[in-house]
């Protein structure tokens, strides 16, 4: 099962990219593929306590910045 997710706003540079690597995959061609799935993930810093409250804190700056 092959999915793509979680462009973190840079969906236009990556979707065809990576729509690309998941084709060939299918295909039988995983070696572009094996190497991203090889990337690690990193945690959010804080941890799950502090997650939301940044969130948070994160759109109200950006809210703000829009106002002004």
């Amino acid at each position: 099962l092959y999915y793509l997710q979680g462009f973190s706003g840079h969906g236009v540079a990556l979707t065809g990219l990576a729509g690309q690597l998941v084709a060939e995959a299918v295909a039988g061609q995983a070696g572009r593929f094996d190497v991203f799935a090889r990337l690690k993930h990193r945690r959010f810093p804080g941890g799950p306590m502090l997650r939301t409250p940044s969130l948070a804190l994160g759109m109200l700056w950006h809210r703000v910045r829009d106002v002004l």
